[in-house]
């Protein structure tokens, strides 16, 4: 608990050895929770095939587990096992759930992703509390080095969601495994893990089986009051994070099928866009600092800020501001249609729907043939549809191009174990923009690729043959495969700026900072000493009720709507949530003049 000790002369004014230990720990396995998180929603509709709705679905609850289950790791830790061996105890699973996550199977997925919300939430209320035991211990009366040493961890867990989010998309794609992205936060996990346990005798000592005394009629009494005062400002919280984690799933839904993603010339990943909420945060409280520290007067810094109930009701205001910048960005987005995506270890092209769903496709004489309307003819070897996933795998084939019916001078695009033969496609390759009759798009990756004795370079859609410079085909173990899936596709030229993206996480990134922060503060000003504990679980568990109730129920509208009416939806909802708050802020207005 906090102490108001006064410092002596004897107390280093120095942060103690244990927390470099808890800040890198804190660190990589924030690196390795939302590296994992940042990936699944994707992984859960695309690679296992669940779409969008039942992927939303099994999303939002796994989410909801996360900040449900830190009530019980309190629990296990206050009276069993102390917060060091909890720690230590469930990062055992954590580890293990996320090397099993990326297999393919349905069964080890929920047997996994059960381990990861058990893993996380049991040890995330034991951390920030271990590191604030250690300071009263080992640090006591220094109270402003307590709050710097808080300051510095909030940044640590931001600055690991930052790269997580934005590399573990990236080894997804360049591999074109969810398997290898999945273990890349599994081995930071277990650097957590590592250097958690390596600065165990830096720690504050645990208190185990501390039993409190029964509360007083009194007490009860004020907590019954409390607790029914807090209940209003909670639920109206609980739908702020409903929205709030709507940006690491129909965001991403909604980036990969209606924005153009290109940004300097390099295409972000849709599940990439999200690190710009850690990184906004790293900047707001760095320039927070930077302010205090370096620009502000000791004068100015004395003076009564703006009063946290107002700046909660800014923050939900902005909220729904936020929701209507997605809103925006849907009406403007053009109509999504069905087409077909064929991906090949250099990349995708997009073709429209064939005559034939690739579900019905029936192979003969070793081959399968998909036709299309204006005479394209697609012809693969070895094909193997998997109902659950709506794809089908195959390891060569023949695309001949033709439009309007028309023959493209017998142009094909040959495909060789899961990769495009270019010496066998150089009637299409030929020096300039790619150009591939018929297809709705493509979308081939920049590198350098073996075309006979020359080399054919790839560079932002644009195509050039080097003559006498041959490079050598990769030596694989395993024969990669193509696939072929249905798609949802919206013309180029009707795709809306990420940009529109960037500003939304701008506004719910700035609510975020005025809601989260400034609302568990208020809690704390208004709670009696003996309930600041279940104060901060009932904190966590607002996260958790949004994902049960508000986000889980809604995950099928998504797919079935407009994204623009989606947005605008839960826009409205929003502005209402700020309109109950003010009577709410008035209540809180008067128990902080009482207090």
């Amino acid at each position: 608990m906090a102490t108001d000790t006064p410092a002596t002369s004897d107390v280093p004014l120095t942060h103690p050895k244990g927390f470099f230990f808890l800040f890198a720990g804190e660190f990589a396995e924030r690196f390795s929770f939302y590296g994992m998180r940042a990936i699944l929603p994707l992984y859960l509709s695309d690679q296992l095939g669940y779409g969008e709705a039942r992927g939303a679905l099994y999303y939002t609850i796994f989410l909801g587990m996360c900040y449900a289950l830190p009530l019980l790791g309190g629990y296990i830790a206050d009276n069993f096992l102390g917060k060091y061996w909890t720690i230590v105890g469930f990062s055992i699973p954590y580890v293990t759930g996320q090397f099993l996550v990326g297999f393919e199977n349905t069964y080890v997925l929920i047997f996994a992703l059960g381990l990861l919300a058990m893993g996380t939430g049991v040890i995330k209320p034991n951390i920030s509390t271990l590191m604030g035991l250690t300071y009263d211990q080992k640090r006591p009366g220094l109270d402003k080095l307590r709050s710097n040493a808080f300051q510095y961890f909030y940044m640590s867990i931001n600055i690991g969601a930052f790269l997580s989010q934005t590399i573990v998309p990236i080894v997804r794609t360049e591999t074109g495994s969810y398997l290898i992205a999945f273990c890349v936060p599994a081995v930071f996990m277990i650097l957590a893990l590592g250097l958690f346990a390596a600065g165990k005798k830096y720690y504050a000592v645990d208190v185990v089986n501390s039993k409190q005394p029964p509360p007083s009629p009194e007490e009860k009494v004020a907590r019954k009051r409390v607790l029914g005062q807090l209940s209003l400002l909670f639920l109206l919280v609980t739908f702020f994070w409903g929205v709030f984690d709507q940006s690491s799933y129909t965001w991403v839904y909604f980036a990969r099928t209606y924005m153009d993603r290109v940004v300097m010339g390099y295409e972000l990943a849709p599940d990439q866009i999200q690190a710009l909420n850690p990184f906004l945060i790293v900047a707001f409280i760095g320039g927070a600092l930077v302010y205090r520290t370096f620009i502000a007067s000791p004068e100015s810094l004395k003076k009564p800020g703006m009063l946290p109930t107002n700046k909660m009701l800014i923050g939900f205001l902005l909220t729904a501001l936020c929701m209507l910048v997605m809103a925006a960005a849907g009406f403007l987005a053009g109509e999504k249609q069905d087409a077909l995506k064929v991906t090949t270890k250099e990349g995708d092209i997009i073709l429209p729907m064939p005559e034939t769903k690739i579900a019905d496709v029936v192979p003969a004489d070793g081959k399968s043939v998909l036709k299309f309307a204006d005479g394209t003819e697609l012809t693969v070897a070895d094909w193997s549809y998997n109902a659950d996933k709506k794809r089908a795998s195959f390891s060569s084939g023949e695309l001949k191009l033709s439009r309007d019916g028309k023959s493209s001078d017998g142009k094909t695009i040959a495909i060789s174990d899961g990769r495009i033969a270019f010496d066998k496609s150089k009637e299409v390759f030929i020096k300039g923009p790619i150009q591939i009759p018929g297809a709705l798009e493509t979308k081939l990756k920049s590198g350098e690729y073996p075309m006979g004795s020359d080399k054919l370079v790839i560079s932002k859609g644009n195509v050039e043959v080097k003559t006498g410079e041959s490079v050598s085909t990769p030596n694989e173990t395993e024969k990669p495969k193509g696939s072929i899936e249905q798609i949802e596709w919206v013309k180029p030229n009707e795709r809306v700026t990420v940009w529109w993206m960037a500003l939304a996480f701008l506004v719910i990134t700035i609510a975020e900072v005025l809601i989260s922060v400034t609302g568990l503060e208020l809690a704390f000003v208004v709670a009696p000493q003996s309930m600041k504990g279940l104060i901060t679980a009932c904190w966590l568990l607002t996260v958790a009720l949004a994902n049960f109730f508000i986000n889980a129920p809604i995950a099928g509208l998504y797919p079935k709507m407009n994204p623009g009416m989606y947005f605008l939806m839960l826009a409205g909802f929003g502005f209402l949530v700020a309109i109950l708050f003010v009577p709410v802020s008035s209540r809180f207005k008067a128990s902080m003049v009482k207090n």
